[in-house]
């Protein structure tokens, strides 16, 4: 319960002094977490199916946790490359949007007549 004051009164004085940075953290905290959470529970899920697949835990190798295994591992793969390069554009994206928008801001335009 202290830790979220804590982190509510850092982002309040974060906001507050770099709004463009602090809007950006936020983006790329609201993709950033799923993503690891998948990542984190597909892993887990692959290490149980080779732990039941190949070792005699629970009285012995059970195919079908091979078959789970490797019918998994490809898709899993392959949507985490997926996943994590969609992520790095995104970033890169809310960079440029972030650069944008600080040049603007800090840009002051005279018009002389």
């Amino acid at each position: 319960m202290i830790f979220t004051a804590f982190k509510t009164y850092k982002d309040v004085k974060n906001g507050v002094a770099n709004p463009t940075g602090f809007g950006q953290d936020a983006l790329l905290e609201v993709v950033k977490i799923p993503l690891v959470l998948f990542t984190v529970g597909g892993v887990l899920a692959l290490a149980l199916f080779f732990i039941l697949g190949w070792t005699e835990v629970l009285s012995g190798p059970f195919g079908f946790f091979r078959f789970l295994f490797f019918f998994l591992l490809i898709p899993f793969g392959v949507l985490q490359l997926v996943f994590w390069k969609l992520f790095s554009s995104f970033k890169k994206l809310v960079q440029k949007a972030k650069n944008r928008v600080d040049d603007e801001v800090n840009t002051i335009k005279v018009e002389a007549k």
